[in-house]
């Protein structure tokens, strides 16, 4: 992300956020020394209560961009309570209120329209699988709240056209309390239809195709991990087996089932398992989630991906944590960061319980074990003697150097699973993740899961602090600019063409010669008359009033009528294919029947974008570059079929993986490197049989994985 930060360094981001009572958003600058995000904006501000914007593969964002939906759990224990369902305004900056929800709601967009879906209990309802619980949509746009069937405890999605919504009905009265999917009309009072009536939870419809993924866990490595079928339930098909699991989501473009924790990777929508899990970038991410309707960019914690370049970049920050004791589970719901990217792949929300504006936090420089000093980036702005906290360990210190902590007493309060505290991870004021006395007042009551831990280890839930950490917040990150738009003349008419990713524009400026024309933004569908001759330029504009990049310049002469289009015609590209033989530029027909040629896929705005070489009319190998023209992914072909796929890391020009092809198409290896070290060492290596994963080879031996029939056996 240096990349645009360095790009639009002398650009200015305005935010056109109305004056009114209940506003909250502030934006400030990013704090992190290294950091690349354009600007933060924290849209919440109440750490005893805690507010979360939906789970990483839900989005948060209105299909226009103009709203982020958020679940203010105040009331209740934790993330079991009730909750309201609240949306936030970002063109008005007003926080409105929806409805009381159930277990916050689990509030969730539809697809195409300003409609926001989401579950309360009704009191007079009976059971909760019944009519005990409705399933309403507040419609934006007239702001009324309507109900659309009952019965599920938990909402999916819509599908692709909103013309149904899917959830779970959590049948409490069957043993094991299975959950059950179902689809209902969107329209008021619509009946709910059971279409699998087997365990499986998350619905999540596909944004362009009729297909719906959920998480339907199976017995056995090669069994289902994710269930994908059609709308009507029908059509059974595994999407990712438990061999290849992890956090998942849909790519914004719907093409690919994004897979976590893992390298950046993924299924194609069309083919279920057996088949290829490809590659996509060259970093990895725990929770993962679309950054963008265009399916260009997804986000994960803490970075994003480019899937045009095969790039990828941290977006550093202290992380959002909850200190517990070590003899329990994973509890991370209640802190997870679940980052999710807006409409145009500008902005990510996600929410945090530390107040990293003014908080201070530095980044371990080595991994220590028993050592009694902690070296770090600096300790400018933590007390001389206190208690700092590493992921989710408390750790007390009795002084400080300008770079190191001194005087550990790790685990403190029973915290801390790990032995060792890793170099590049943060350390941050345990005391700024602690409550006011204020907030401890009107805070919820704490979890019970928590509560039993402190007991468990001999602690008093009365005094222990454990029980008094900040609470989430919902925040959004900046990460680019919007696209600029472009003007171009055909015939006596200008057309504003919308910029490439334009699903959050709310309108554009126009500049005549560098200064501003008119006062406020022309909007799509608008014609507007350009009075004199001149250079034009258009900047779009999001709901947000987030302001983009600006167009080339357009000569006009003697002024024009102006035409603001909402969508690029089809006679338009961003993009063209430049042919070359011995670096001249030839027609694709003479540089096919060349014995070697070049073609170049150029951007109007970021200049070559992929490079291909041809020999005999027949590719053989290509490369996609990222904004600073490396060639992040690097691939070669034989008799014009993928062979290899590569990734690489820009920052030091080092190979991050390998996949290797066979001629039928398939994947037949995928080998990973660890670049931590110098050669770096091979770290994981996958072998397949047309999509089946057949072996695994882990830390260059260590572990051996290889199928024997049905099962993946640890090969001694």
């Amino acid at each position: 992300m240096k990349r645009w930060a360095r790009r639009t360094a002398a650009l200015v981001v305005m935010l056109a956020l109305a004056e009114v009572a209940d506003a909250e958003i502030t934006r400030f600058p990013d704090p992190h020394p290294e950091g690349n995000v354009i600007e933060y904006w924290r849209l919440t501000h109440d750490p005893a209560i805690q507010d979360h914007a939906n789970y990483h593969n839900t989005n948060c964002w209105s299909p226009d961009g103009r709203y982020v939906c958020y679940a203010h759990h105040d009331t209740g224990s934790g993330p079991t309570g009730a909750g309201g369902v609240h949306i936030i305004d970002l063109h008005t900056g007003e926080d409105i209120f929806v409805s009381v929800g159930h277990k916050g709601g689990n509030p969730r967009w539809a697809k195409k329209h300003n409609w926001l879906f989401f579950s309360r209990r009704d009191p007079e309802g009976g059971n909760p699988w019944e009519k005990g619980t409705e399933v309403c949509r507040y419609d934006c746009a007239t702001g009324q709240v309507e109900v659309i069937t009952w019965g599920w405890e938990f909402l999916g999605s819509t599908d692709k056209d909103d013309r149904w919504i899917f959830g779970n009905q959590r049948r409490r009265d069957l043993e094991g309390k299975v959950f059950h999917t179902g689809r209902a009309r969107i329209e008021p009072g619509s009946e709910m239809e059971v279409i699998f009536a087997e365990p499986g939870i998350r619905p999540l419809c596909n944004p362009e195709h009729d297909l719906i993924s959920t998480r339907a866990k199976r017995k056995g490595p090669f069994a289902c991990d994710r269930l994908w079928m059609d709308l009507d339930g029908s059509n059974l098909r595994i999407g990712v087996p438990t061999v290849q699991g992890g956090h998942m989501a849909w790519s914004g473009d719907g093409q690919w089932q994004l897979v976590g924790n893992y390298q950046a990777r993924g299924r194609r929508w069309d083919e279920p398992f057996p088949s290829d899990m490809h590659l996509l970038a060259n970093i990895g991410f725990g929770d993962i989630s679309p950054c963008g309707r265009s399916g260009r960019w997804i986000c994960g914690d803490y970075a994003v991906a480019d899937l045009r370049s095969g790039d990828g970049w941290g977006l550093p920050r202290p992380p959002s944590v909850l200190c517990y004791p070590a003899n329990i589970g994973d509890n991370s719901g209640p802190y997870d960061a679940d980052p999710k990217g807006s409409r145009d792949g500008t902005k990510i929300c996600f929410v945090s319980n530390y107040p990293f504006q003014d908080a201070p936090f530095a980044q371990i420089l080595e991994t220590v074990t028993d050592e009694d000093s902690l070296p770090v980036t600096g300790t400018e702005g933590f007390p001389a003697s206190g208690e700092f906290n590493v992921l989710g360990e408390v750790v007390g210190y009795a002084s400080t150097t300008p770079t190191s902590f001194e005087g550990l007493e790790r685990h403190k309060y029973g915290t801390g699973k790990y032995g060792f505290l890793k170099k590049n991870w943060y350390a941050t004021l345990f005391a700024a993740r602690l409550m006011t006395d204020e907030e401890r007042e009107r805070a919820v009551p704490s979890w019970g899961w928590l509560v039993d831990a402190i007991k468990e280890t001999g602690g008093d839930p009365e005094t222990s602090p454990l029980l008094y950490q900040r609470q989430t917040d919902v925040y959004v990150s900046v990460i680019r600019l919007p696209d600029p738009p472009h003007l171009r003349l055909v015939g006596d008419v200008a057309q504003l063409i919308p910029g490439e990713n334009h699903w959050e524009t709310y309108g554009y400026y126009l500049e005549r010669e560098g200064e501003r024309i008119a006062g406020d933004p022309i909007r799509p569908g608008d014609d507007f008359t350009l009075d004199a001759g001149g250079a034009y330029r258009a900047i779009a504009v999001e709901w947000s009033g987030l302001e983009g990049r600006p167009s080339l310049p357009l000569q006009v002469e003697g002024g024009a009528r102006l035409t603001v289009l909402a969508e690029r015609p089809d006679d338009f590209s961003w993009t063209s294919r430049i042919w070359q033989v011995a670096d001249k530029e030839v027609p694709e027909a003479q540089a096919l029947a060349a014995e070697k040629a070049t073609c170049e896929t150029r951007h109007l705005h970021d200049g070559v974008i992929r490079r291909e070489r041809y020999q005999k009319g027949v590719i053989i190998t290509a490369e996609d570059l990222n904004l600073d023209g490396y060639a992040t992914r690097r691939l070669t072909y034989e008799n014009g079929n993928l062979a290899t796929r590569e990734y690489w890391r820009p920052a030091d020009d080092r190979r991050v993986s390998l996949e290797k092809f066979g001629a039928d198409g398939f994947k037949t290896e995928e080998i990973r490197w660890d670049n931590r070290y110098d050669p770096p060492r091979e770290s994981d290596h996958w072998f397949y049989d047309h999509g089946w994963p057949i072996k695994r080879i882990i830390k260059g031996g260590r572990e051996v994985y290889e199928k024997e029939g049905d099962e993946w056996v640890k090969v001694e």
